[in-house]
């Protein structure tokens, strides 16, 4: 059986002591360093949901910003389509004025030229007539006669290019 003496006690105090010094000096400094180490994992992870939280709030507001981009962007190019089809709208009006009064500069200018190749073309041959009614008549110089004569075929040629109209 068990034998009590005095090692036993001693072996006894002897253990007690050991656990205390280990205790004082092993076991409450690693406990120390261990929740040192738990603390600074802690604060590790509270500062990584901080930083997380920070950074959802920043994506927010880039959303938020990308999308009143997008938006003024939009609406910019709207505006940008607006204002090119009135500058389109206004530019063709003006062309369109322009050919309109082109072709009709164009349309007076032929007239005129018209005119103006009618009356040649009818003092040509009042003229012709005029040398030719001389040659039948012989007569060489009857400016007065001649001059009543040309009236009288300009009145009566342009009588009837009148009526032709």
């Amino acid at each position: 059986m068990l034998k009590l003496d005095w090692n036993l006690l001693f072996t006894l105090i002897n253990l007690v002591i050991f656990y205390i010094l280990m205790r004082k000096f092993l076991i409450k400094p690693i406990m120390n360093i261990m929740e040192q180490r738990k603390k600074l994992i802690e604060d590790g992870f509270n500062q990584a949901r901080q930083d997380q939280d920070e950074a959802l709030k920043l994506k927010e507001q880039y959303e938020t910003a990308l999308t009143g981009a997008r938006d003024e962007s939009s609406k910019i190019v709207a505006e940008a389509k607006a204002t090119a089809k009135t500058e389109y709208d206004r530019v063709m009006q003006d062309a369109q004025k322009d050919a309109a009064a082109l072709l009709e500069n164009a349309g007076k200018n032929i007239e005129l030229e018209k005119q103006k190749a009618m009356f040649d073309l009818r003092s040509q041959v009042a003229g012709l007539a005029m040398e030719a009614a001389r040659k039948v008549t012989g007569e060489k110089d009857h400016s007065a006669q001649d001059l009543k004569l040309y009236d009288q075929f300009l009145e009566e040629a342009g009588d009837y290019h009148d009526t032709d109209n």
